[in-house]
């Protein structure tokens, strides 16, 4: 059996694991990253990437649609879907190319293959070329993934009934989709499919869509779904499905039975904790499932460490991505505490939702009085001259000091907006830092800095 030695092996190089192997490098530690699929994950391969690639297709697509208000006037409009999934194919090429080129340049190993813990300083390897390897660590960081969960009554088959990963290997545009699951992942997808032109169905179990999200924000998208011909079942369930030729009718919980195409699975994700040899080690995991970490990402294990979706929480690559270079920090000796309270949270469906911080409801049940700045994007000259007057930003703030508490928006580029909101949050700025600080007209950015304004009553522009 080869044996390598190094002072971190990092299992897994996703967005946490590739972040934390160049972080170490330049940090000067010896790192081996261990990967039996491509480099960076679910998000490069499957998920964030290719998602957010067929995103911006749909919004190109709404901005044919309004073409003839500014003067440009097409015939028709022939979408070829081949050439937009080949795109996104081409898209999630360049991008791992440019990773692996990263790690060749800062002189990073990768151990191709599947590893499992053997003790709480050694992996073994099964490499994608059969080999047998044993690489021995100092330190061990645990960044294996997550999956998407299955729901009853349905069995993932990726040929009609889809995961994330078979959405996204499509061939042909499906005429009529079934999305079970109407949070962030079903609701991307559902704007991603309904613009390309299938008919969009979502069945969701809890009281609204995007329930995690300000109301007015949930009622918006509903809004907008609803234009665009999306059908929504909440508090409802699919008790039977049945196939029938090539279609699937699915029985609703309501009596009511719709019947598509394919049907999209979007209930959650699982974490990769089996086979990876954590009772071996003696690593320990939550009521959950998932690996259980402290404050600065180590296990019960000492020299063991874990981030990303492994240990739940946001399951969110840039969160993943932060705890890799937490871990790193603390593996090379700074003791650095990985902190939640200001986690931007991007939602790409048309128009775009971003989220920083607490909303109103969680800020009052935490004792705070809160004051509300709002500001609508019909307001904004410059949501006018892009021609995406739909939406609006919200602030809020501890009434007595002016402290950011969250703040959530919806409307055009809030996935970029929301950071301003995130650096003085992250900075403890109270909030007429930003309503006194001027900003470029006309530009979106303003609508950030008129709601910070309104916590005053002295936003101009607001009608």
């Amino acid at each position: 059996m080869e044996a390598k030695n190094t002072d971190v092996a990092i299992l897994g190089a996703g967005p946490g694991g590739y972040v934390a192997a160049i972080r170490a490098k330049k940090l000067g530690l010896n790192v081996i990253a261990i990967e039996k699929e491509n480099l960076g994950g679910v998000c490069l391969n499957w998920g964030c990437i290719p998602t957010k690639t067929l995103a911006h297709t749909a919004e190109v697509i709404e901005s044919v649609k309004k073409s003839g208000e500014i003067g440009i006037n097409f015939a028709g409009m022939d979408i070829d879907f081949k050439n937009v999934m080949a795109r996104k194919d081409k898209v999630v090429s360049i991008q791992r190319g440019g990773l692996e080129y990263n790690f060749k340049k800062n002189e990073i190993e990768i151990v191709r293959g599947a590893g499992k813990l053997v003790s709480q300083n050694k992996i073994n390897v099964k490499s994608n070329d059969g080999k047998d390897i044993e690489i021995n660590a100092k330190n061990i960081i645990l960044a294996t993934g997550s999956h998407a969960s299955d729901v009853p009554p349905f069995i993932t088959d990726n040929e009609g009934i889809l995961d994330n990963i078979g959405i996204l290997s499509l061939k042909e545009l499906p005429k009529s989709m079934l999305v079970v699951g109407g949070g962030v992942i079903g609701c991307e997808f559902s704007s991603i499919f309904s613009t390309l032109g299938t008919k969009v169905t979502i069945v969701e179990i809890m009281p609204r869509i995007l329930l995690s999200e300000d109301e007015e924000v949930g009622e918006l998208i509903k809004k907008v779904f609803a234009k665009k011909g999306i059908n929504i079942y909440t508090g409802v369930t699919v008790k039977e499905v049945k196939k029938v030729g090539s279609q699937y009718t699915c029985i609703l919980s309501n009596g009511e039975s719709v019947t598509v195409d394919k049907i999209l699975i979007s209930v959650g994700r699982k974490p990769n904790t089996d086979s990876i040899g954590l009772k071996e080690a003696g690593v320990e995991l939550d009521s959950k499932g998932f690996i259980r970490v402290d404050k600065y990402l180590r296990t019960n294990i000492k020299n063991i460490y874990a981030i990303g979706d492994v240990i739940g929480g946001y399951q969110l690559a840039h969160v993943a991505s932060a705890e890799g270079l937490a871990a790193i920090d603390n593996i090379s000796g700074k003791n650095k505490e990985m902190k939640y309270n200001v986690v931007p949270l991007a939602i790409f469906t048309l128009p775009e939702i971003g989220t920083v911080g607490l909303g109103k409801k969680q800020a009052e049940e935490k004792g705070y009085k809160v004051c509300m700045g709002m500001f609508p994007f019909k307001n904004s000259g410059k949501a006018f001259v892009v021609q995406e007057t739909e939406g609006f930003i919200k602030i809020f703030t501890d009434s007595a000091t002016g402290e950011i508490l969250g703040s959530t928006m919806i409307g055009p580029r809030a996935s970029d907006l929301i950071h301003e909101v995130a650096v003085a949050m992250n900075g403890e700025l109270p909030v007429d830092y930003i309503a006194d600080t001027i900003h470029a007209h006309p530009t979106l950015s303003e609508a950030v800095m008129e709601t910070a304004e309104d916590c005053f009553g002295l936003s101009t522009h607001k009608v």
